[in-house]
């Protein structure tokens, strides 16, 4: 399960002629229909701006990025957040972050919680507009689905309940996160960062929307393990290539190691919410749309393929680091055999973290990155990958 790739969505204030004399920035590019015809962008939900003008405008900085726009968002809100005291409790909102262990916006709240001696509440919103706009596969639905019903159970078990809604329209999400904190007398709201274009801008929209209803949102950088716009090539621009952006990454790590340290998992949910949030612990897992249903046959397949929760990806990359990475430089494109670590699914449901991934595989590659043992080098480099993609797309988010 690649990461979720789409075209850019039109920035909130509009764009039109460029400064420097250009045609509209909407006009679609020579190739549009062509996407459309191959179903590589869905109309419905984008339009076909992304000419060459339109990506020269972004890279000389007259249109925002839209990480810079979460930015401004909470720079701009900073101390109106900062000022915000604690209500009656706090809410976590998953997304792509389906685990207790290392999800970093997950033990904040608890923290606050904690302090504050309030419950803690999980949140999740499914949205099949989001799904059809993404080209997110039905086996993909099914796998997140399936997790969040393992979540809710782990969940339990620290007394945390987890709510679960579908929200038909994406576009009423924001206002939706809003409505249900104020519902719950939340005024400390807690997410990680999805770098995706139009995640982006529903967060900076969520920010500023919440803190006028005296919420605090504070986004966390967590999906990467070096979030982006941490590295930066000599003449202080985004890494192009891949091999450059790793030798930085890499020294970066070296030089920060506090970035490869787990966060704990949260404990035991402070607060009676076994008692005050009764109703919440009875919420049930999401239903399949019939646009993203698998068969009987399918869902038993998939499942005995790729079983759900966190429990089973620490498993899998245990036993893949125990047995199988010192032969992966070697075996990992010979088609005989699974030579893999076959956690994709995981890492894009969030059900494990890369942090963790690449913590593990150094301790056991005797504290080393990029020595020692070459299967252990060469799988960290893979999974590496991923936070480049990420730091790509937030830098250029242009790229499909």
């Amino acid at each position: 399960m690649p990461p979720k790739r789409k075209a850019a969505t039109p920035e909130p204030n509009g764009s039109h002629a460029s400064k420097k004399g250009r045609p509209d920035l909407r006009q679609p590019h020579p190739n549009s229909k062509q996407a459309e015809d191959f179903g590589i962008v869905l109309r419905e939900f984008y339009p076909p701006e992304m000419s060459n003008e339109r990506c020269q405008a972004y890279t000389d900085g007259e249109l925002e990025r839209p990480i810079d726009t979460l930015k401004k968002a909470c720079q701009e809100t900073a101390d109106t957040r900062q000022s915000i005291e604690a209500g009656s409790a706090v809410v976590h909102w998953f997304k792509s972050d389906l685990r207790l262990h290392d999800n970093r916006a997950l033990f904040a709240a608890y923290q606050t919680a904690k302090e504050n001696q309030i419950p803690l509440i999980g949140l999740y919103i499914a949205s099949p507009q989001d799904w059809t706009a993404h080209l997110t596969s039905p086996a993909r639905v099914d796998f997140t689905l399936r997790t969040l019903q393992r979540l809710q159970q782990d969940l339990g078990e620290l007394d945390i309940p987890l709510y679960m809604e579908t929200q038909e329209k994406r576009t009423t999400i924001p206002d939706r996160v809003v409505e249900l904190c104020q519902e719950w007398q939340a005024n400390h709201l807690y997410a990680n960062i999805e770098y995706e274009v139009d995640e982006l801008r529903r967060e900076a929209k969520i920010v500023r929307a919440c803190a006028e209803k005296g919420i605090n949102f504070a986004p966390t950088h967590d999906t990467c393990v070096v979030p982006p716009g941490q590295l930066e090539t000599g003449a202080g621009k985004q890494y192009a290539v891949y091999t450059p952006w790793y030798r930085s990454w890499l020294a970066f790590l070296k030089e920060n190691p506090d970035y490869l340290e787990v966060s704990e998992e949260p404990g035991s949910n402070p607060g009676n919410a076994r008692q005050k949030l009764k109703d919440l612990f009875a919420s049930k897992v999401p239903a399949i749309p019939k646009t993203h249903a698998l068969s009987d046959e399918e869902k038993k397949r998939f499942e005995k393929m790729y079983p759900a929760g966190e429990h089973e990806a620490t498993q899998r990359l245990d036993k893949f680091l125990e047995e199988k990475v010192r032969q992966y430089e070697e075996q990992r494109s010979t088609l005989p055999g699974e030579h893999t670590s076959v956690l994709s699914p995981y890492f894009a449901s969030g059900a494990l973290s890369a942090r963790t991934a690449v913590a593990t595989a150094k301790r056991l590659n005797k504290g080393h990155l990029d020595r020692y043992d070459a299967g252990f080098m060469t799988w960290i480099s893979e999974v590496a990958w991923r936070d480049f993609y990420k730091h790509v797309l937030a830098h250029w988010p242009f790229i499909w």
